[in-house]
């Protein structure tokens, strides 16, 4: 997996960047002078029903006992199956596939990031390397927190997020998980490595991150 090149003095608003022109969304971990990116659902995505309005933090906290289910059971396969696929056309300095490639080439991937640099597209074999390294990493992996914002997502007006850590060093271990509702379904669609500024997402006074957040405590 290729190193982000953290940026010096980037400010990221939000998990994910807000629209660019045409409808069109920046990369996640950017949110100044990204490229144009657009975001659909993978064709094969299988959906996880819920029974609330997906756009409330109430149907999120439902849904998000089966993202704590994924975690504690290390199942990287979970986020795969829902995962939205997003794309970059080339020319594209935040995307390194981009290099070498025509005008026009189109890069399909999932968002991975750093808290405050850039992000870039990840293949779903990748996306599953890197998570499942993640969880597997971690001694007691568990879900920290949730949270929601409004026109912070990457494919949608509204993104929920999901934090993750190891119950032994949170601070040490946290990864941010976004996920964006899709009529009565949930997509994953970006996730995050905080390894400066973790507190930002661990507790409930970050602005820029979420404008609703809770500790998870493992009830609907």
């Amino acid at each position: 997996m290729r190193a982000l090149a953290l940026l010096a003095g980037g400010s990221l608003a939000l998990l994910l960047a807000t629209a660019a022109c045409d409808g069109a969304r920046k990369p996640p971990f950017l949110p100044e002078a990204s490229p144009s990116a657009t975001a659909e659902a993978t064709p094969t995505a299988a959906a996880t029903p819920t029974k609330a309005t997906p756009a409330s933090l109430d149907s999120f906290r439902t849904f998000a006992q089966q993202i704590e289910a994924a975690v504690r059971g290390q199942d990287a396969e979970f986020f795969l199956g829902i995962a939205k696929s997003s794309t970059i056309v080339c020319p594209s300095e935040f995307e390194s596939r981009c290099g070498g490639q025509p005008d026009g080439t189109q890069i399909q991937g999932v968002w991975f990031g750093r808290w405050r640099s850039e992000g870039s597209l990840l293949t779903s074999d990748e996306m599953r390397a890197t998570i499942t390294a993640y969880l597997n990493s971690l001694a007691d992996p568990a879900l920290h927190a949730i949270g929601r914002r409004e026109g912070a997502g990457l494919v949608g007006q509204v993104s929920f997020f999901a934090v993750v850590v190891s119950s032994e060093q949170p601070v040490n271990s946290t990864y941010v998980f976004e996920f964006v509702p899709s009529g009565v379904d949930w997509r994953f669609a970006s996730v995050m490595e905080a390894p400066v500024l973790a507190e930002e997402w661990l507790f409930g006074e970050c602005g820029d991150c979420y404008d609703q957040w809770e500790r998870w405590e493992g009830n609907p």
